[in-house]
């Protein structure tokens, strides 16, 4: 019996099944037999098709979503841009050496701002980070969060920071402009307590806790607030040579046959508009349903 064998025994004995799910998949991985691959793919498809939501505690269901990504995110499906890659590198650096700052008494908030178009990728780069850490992905969206009673939103928001501050993990704030909107000198309003108290809380936020805010009207968003992110990064659509090895590594993953040239074609059609994996798993689905050879167009 090996450590992983053992680590799943002691997690389900525990009752805890989200770490269990974790040693599955590790021992399932570690069997390259040809024998048993089917198995071991089967297995592997079920535990990414779950999003293995992790359990919260009932005050904040409402407004956060955790998602254990070690398990249900497919790294096999997801293509990192040079630009991504690059910001990949850099908050990982930071997150190697938050540790050794805070020895030293250094604060430091790892945060990242992605901005851009919706649809380009800005959620799914967070579930990457937290898949590639090990940690959990906490999302919160800020519309879900604002309440319509006088002063909720503020506690929605503290609750929120209050669980992250007990828990590592890649925290996810998303449509930010929501509630952190710039502030004219006359706006005292209910809003702009709550974008002073989202940096108050950010301040708080430990460095074992990555934060990621993400928005499509960067233009929208008070100075202050942008000045608590330590990278801003703008997430743009895929090129055509970009679209194609997203799909290339979605069909080569999914076990579709495919022609290069159905891909060029596709890629060149598909330049225009929002690419997302979607259209995809559309066209897979059409041809399924045809009971015809794949093709992308």
């Amino acid at each position: 019996m090996n450590n992983n064998q053992r680590s799943l025994i002691i997690s389900v004995a525990d009752g805890n099944l989200s770490l269990a799910k974790r040693y599955v998949k590790l021992i399932v991985e570690s069997d390259t037999s040809k024998a048993n691959q089917q198995f071991v793919s089967s297995i592997k498809r079920k535990l990414e098709s779950q999003m293995n939501f992790m359990e919260l505690p009932s005050d904040i269901k409402e407004i956060l979503i955790m998602d254990d990504g070690a398990v249900s995110f497919n790294e096999s499906r997801y293509y990192l841009s040079e630009r991504e890659s690059k910001i990949l590198e850099e908050v990982l650096k930071m997150y190697k050496a938050g540790q050794k700052l805070s020895d030293m008494g250094i604060n430091y908030l790892n945060s990242l701002l992605l901005y851009g178009e919706s649809g380009t990728g800005k959620t799914l780069f967070g579930r990457y980070l937290a898949y590639k850490l090990g940690l959990p992905f906490v999302y919160m969206n800020f519309s879900n969060a604002i309440s319509s009673y006088l002063g909720s939103t503020g506690k929605n928001i503290q609750k929120a920071f209050e669980f992250v501050k007990k828990t590592e993990c890649v925290f996810m704030l998303d449509e930010i402009d929501a509630i952190g909107m710039k502030r004219g000198k006359e706006d005292v309003g209910e809003m702009a307590r709550v974008t002073i108290g989202l940096m108050q809380a950010l301040d708080r936020v430990k460095q074992s806790t990555i934060i990621i805010g993400a928005t499509n009207r960067i233009d929208l968003i008070d100075k202050a607030l942008l000045r608590r992110f330590t990278i801003s990064h703008e997430v743009v659509k895929f090129s055509e040579s970009e679209i194609a090895g997203m799909i290339t590594n979605f069909l080569n993953d999914v076990g579709i046959a495919y022609l290069q040239e159905d891909i060029n074609q596709y890629c060149s059609l598909r330049l225009s508009q929002a690419n997302s994996i979607n259209d995809v798993v559309r066209a897979i689905a059409k041809s399924i349903q045809e009971n015809c050879d794949f093709k992308l167009c």
